[in-house]
């Protein structure tokens, strides 16, 4: 409202001051054609008329009129006085006695017996033109504030009322409570606003449920081993074995929990420096080829054991990627592993391609595969498909999280298909390097 006042209030006060000098001007037009009029009509007129002429042009109109001789001695007039005839003929004069101010024109007469014939107008005649005028604009302005004021709050509250709810919706928040929903009532700034405000309550929900499921996760995954570590290590303090075979059988299972709690530990810690992206990589141009054809060597013998083939096809003169040859390995050796660990007397194979600029790795195997309810969870910390023999793969269900996050900081996706009883296909893609890349 203040920006509407400062471009108002000048506004109006141009257009008085325009108005204003029109009156002026016009009233001193006018002046000099009434004048020459009077003139006109002067050298018409014999001198014994000039006088009741005189009389009745005053009675008639608010002006004033002056007659001179050719000396310039005043003749005849309507109350002028102290006027004396000047060298210009148009200007301003006050008159003594009132203080009346008063606008002249003067034109000379064709007439021996008159030389000029004056006539004042008063400058206060257009006033009221101006007052009126004046009236106009402030009454419009006056209108225009108040419709102005109107579509303000209007709107104001429209962006307001959102706002004020989105502030709500903040404040219940900061208190933990997560189930809020800002109405959407717009596609504007303020609609796209309050989206995010509902995407933001979603996340915050999602990251709390998932940091007590990742906290539920945890305390779970460590309680197995740690009792089995504290079970057999009471067995062996209490001297609970019948011969030296048992004894060893228990020290193996306790080396194996360890191993498998500092795997844990190790995965947990990994997998939190990449998430806060305090991982260093030592990216260079690798070769995905020679990376693969090094994984399939470290699983074969694995392979071999499950009666499990291992079939590669990569295209000939691939482009090289930007990447870490060590991390790179290791995403492969994971999903490698996994497959070879699902698959029984199956088979695995590995194709690699050049698409639309993109290196393509496909893992696939002929395993059990993934049920369609598990796999968009597959990603995630701790999920795992095979609940109730998880155990048994030795896994910590961290794999496929970490091998995610490795493959998005190589600037890399991965996806997953599945159908349950025929097997798993993981598809990935990294961008071939570009030139200057190193």
């Amino acid at each position: 409202m203040i920006l509407f006042l400062i471009v108002l209030l000048p506004l109006g006060y141009v257009m008085v001051q325009i108005f204003t000098n029109y009156n002026e001007a016009h009233l001193y037009e006018d002046t000099e054609e009434m004048a020459s009029h009077y003139a006109t009509i002067l050298a018409e007129v014999a001198n014994p008329d000039i006088e009741p002429l005189i009389q009745s042009m005053d009675q008639e109109t608010p002006r004033k009129i002056m007659i001179t001789d050719p000396s310039g001695n005043v003749v005849e007039d309507c109350g002028i006085s102290g006027f004396h005839p000047p060298e210009h003929d148009i200007g301003t004069f006050t008159d003594p006695n009132d203080q009346q101010e008063y606008i002249y024109a003067g034109e000379q007469v064709e007439d021996d017996d008159i030389g000029e014939v004056f006539v004042f107008s008063p400058s206060d005649l257009m006033d009221q033109s101006a007052i009126q005028v004046q009236h106009a604009l402030f009454l419009s302005g006056i209108g225009a504030f108040l419709l102005a004021f109107g579509f303000t709050f209007i709107i104001s509250r429209q962006f307001s009322n959102p706002l004020q709810m989105m502030e709500g919706a903040a404040n219940q928040m900061a208190r933990g409570e997560l189930d809020v929903e800002v109405p959407v009532k717009t596609r504007d700034e303020v609609g796209l606003l309050s989206h995010s405000m509902n995407e933001l309550a979603r996340e915050l929900k999602r990251y709390r449920n998932n940091r007590q499921a990742f906290f539920s996760n945890v305390s779970h995954e460590l309680r197995t081993p740690l009792s089995y570590i504290q079970g057999y290590g009471d067995a062996l303090k209490k001297r609970l074995y019948q011969d030296e075979t048992e004894k060893q059988q228990f020290i193996d299972i306790i080396h194996e929990e360890v191993h498998r709690v500092n795997r844990m530990i190790h995965d947990l810690f990994e997998l939190s420096r990449m998430e806060e992206g305090r991982f260093p990589l030592n990216l260079e141009l690798v070769y995905i080829r020679d990376i693969i054809r090094h994984t399939n060597t470290k699983v074969a013998t694995e392979a071999k054991k499950k009666n499990t083939s291992l079939t590669v096809d990569i295209e000939e003169e691939l482009p090289p990627i930007v990447a870490d040859s060590f991390r790179l390995e290791q995403i492969f050796t994971n999903l490698l592993q996994n497959a070879v660990s699902y698959t029984e007397n199956g088979h695995v194979w590995i194709e690699v391609s050049l698409k639309e600029g993109n290196i393509e790795v496909k893992i696939s195997d002929t395993g059990r595969g993934i049920a369609a309810e598990d796999l968009p969870y597959i990603f995630e910390r701790f999920y795992r498909g095979e609940k109730s023999r998880a155990r048994d793969f030795g896994g910590t269900g961290l794999g496929l999280a970490i091998v995610k996050q490795l493959t998005e900081l190589q600037y890399g996706s991965i996806q997953a298909e599945s159908v349950p009883g025929k097997g798993t296909t993981f598809v990935l893609q990294f961008p071939e390097a570009k030139e200057g890349d190193e």
